[in-house]
């Protein structure tokens, strides 16, 4: 797939990932399941080889489905719903436990019965319940666990099916990319096993399963590639949504019939990368209709009287171990520009350091350095606050690619997209260019005159509302209400439906 035009990236993770993408897609379809495992990669650790591989026996993968087939069939029963909802399966982050419990509570509202995809003792039923109750939709929604076991039979095969179906599709992947030098690191077979779990969980449940309609947060995270293949199998509307800042080729190949973008960049950005992935696969290129949704899960709120603060939030900080996207300068850049900022003579109170959500592979050494030598003006965002937390303290933000600027944006804040003279960057954001697309000493400048001049502020304010209502569909939030899903999903409005039976 030719991403020049689409991304720019110092280093080669980002254009072997995608002609990864293309050579496996192109032999089989069904690669497309195993694309974010492959994509988790360190690219640094031992390459696997054909000649290691245990050569997984087939026959006995066949002999085990069979056995576990028999076992369970007596035990499944049909399940019949208007609309299938899948979030995340890994409901961690608040944003996106708030996103699904939006979604499943604007579908309800339809009158369409649901059944929602989700692992039991999920923490968020407790409140989605509540919710529920309190809406008088109780009746409406169920709930399946995909990967609970319905008998001791499925319990003992299931495991060993997984394993031997992910470790054949590893082997399968390395002798397709072993010729072109772009082999997985031998580690990452355990993240095919662990995705083989949940595709064959929902390949063994999907016969037993008729909707009419499907919902999948992302497309292409757990649960959800299987499932958009039987969706479009079977001809059902599928609707996802964009999952953040489009930053690498994952979001391709998008396989929905109706894909929710932020706005009018994303879409158009995201349809030219679609485009470009099925020519390069030598494919048919099913039709999507793109959706301007607006900002989907961060709230956007006005915080355009935040001057007085003098408070600047950083983000993007620190580089992710492996660094995929080549951005290990611009976060050294980064942390200079700071440093740069608390030894000048500013009108400067704090610089808040905001780490990404999941902090298990970030090295904090050098933000570790620069809190420890000016601990009264700088400081660690602790992870229990929420993005609206540090935003409000805030008067300006800076970082390199995070969602969170373009959400800054939208919210009234002077933001700048720090960029080096070969950095990373992604077409995406290109409606924040030039003005808030910025060299390391023009940052400087921007930064230093918008926390020193009122008038200058206001400015720069200005621009980022300009600039986010072009990013997000009217440079506000996704409307989660029954009529816009009536709208996504084309459900006849309960109402409508009440009146037609009477």
């Amino acid at each position: 797939m030719d991403i020049d035009g689409l991304f720019r990236s110092t280093g080669r993770h980002l254009a072997d990932y995608a002609k990864t993408q293309t050579l496996l897609y192109r032999h089989n379809a069904f690669f497309h399941d195993y694309f974010h495992p492959l994509q988790m990669g360190s690219f640094s650790g031992p390459r696997a080889s054909s000649g290691d591989s245990r050569q997984s026996n087939r026959f006995r993968l066949r002999a085990f489905r069979t056995v576990n087939k028999i076992g369970t069939e007596s035990s499944r029963h049909r399940i019949k719903t208007d609309v299938l909802i899948c979030p995340i399966q890994h409901l961690g982050r608040k944003t996106e436990t708030q996103f699904f419990i939006r979604t499943v509570l604007g579908v309800a509202g339809t009158g369409a019965k649901v059944l929602c995809l989700i692992p039991d003792g999920s923490p968020c039923r407790a409140e989605l319940d509540a919710r529920l109750l309190a809406a008088g939709r109780s009746g409406q929604v169920e709930f399946l666990d995909v990967t609970a076991p319905l008998s001791r039979v499925e319990a003992r095969l299931i495991p060993g099916i997984a394993r031997m179906r992910g470790r054949a599709a590893f082997e399968d992947a390395v002798q397709i990319l072993e010729p072109y030098g772009l082999s997985p690191e031998k580690d990452l077979v355990y993240q095919f096993e662990h995705r083989a779990r949940y595709v064959e969980a929902w390949e063994n449940l999907a016969p037993w399963i008729e909707f009419e309609a499907a919902i999948v947060r992302c497309h292409w995270q757990g649960l959800s590639s299987s499932l958009c293949r039987t969706a479009l199998e079977r001809g059902k509307p599928l609707v996802t949504f964009q999952q953040g800042v489009i930053g690498h080729t994952l979001d391709v190949p998008v396989t929905a019939t109706k894909y929710v973008s932020f706005g009018a960049s994303s879409a158009s950005f995201l349809a030219d990368a679609n485009r470009r992935f099925f020519q390069s696969t030598e494919s048919q290129e099913p039709p999507v209709e793109f959706v301007k949704g607006g900002c989907l899960y961060d709230t956007v709120f006005d915080l355009r009287d935040q001057f007085d603060l003098r408070t600047l939030l950083l983000v993007d900080v620190p580089a992710a171990q492996g660094d995929f996207y080549g951005i290990d300068e611009q976060c050294s850049a980064l942390l200079r520009l700071a440093e740069r900022l608390l030894s000048a003579d500013l009108p400067l109170r704090r610089i808040v350091i905001r780490p990404h959500p999941f902090w298990s592979d970030l090295e904090f050494d050098a933000c570790q350095r620069l809190i420890l030598e000016h601990s009264a003006r700088c400081e660690l965002s602790h992870p229990s606050w929420s993005l609206e937390d540090d935003l409000r303290r805030s008067s300006v933000v800076a970082g390199i690619f995070s969602g969170v600027l373009t959400v800054s944006s939208a919210c009234g804040l002077p933001t700048v997209f720090l960029q080096t003279e070969n950095g990373y960057s992604t077409g995406d954001l290109e409606c924040f260019s030039p003005g808030q697309t910025l060299l390391p000493d023009a940052a400087f400048c921007e930064i230093k005159r918008v926390l020193t001049d009122a008038n200058a502020y206001a400015m720069a304010q200005a621009l980022a509302l300009r600039n986010a209502r072009e990013y997000y569909a009217d440079g506000s939030n996704l409307n989660f209400s029954a009529a816009s899903f009536e709208r996504l999903l084309g459900v006849e409005k309960e109402s409508e439906a009440q009146g037609c039976q009477k």
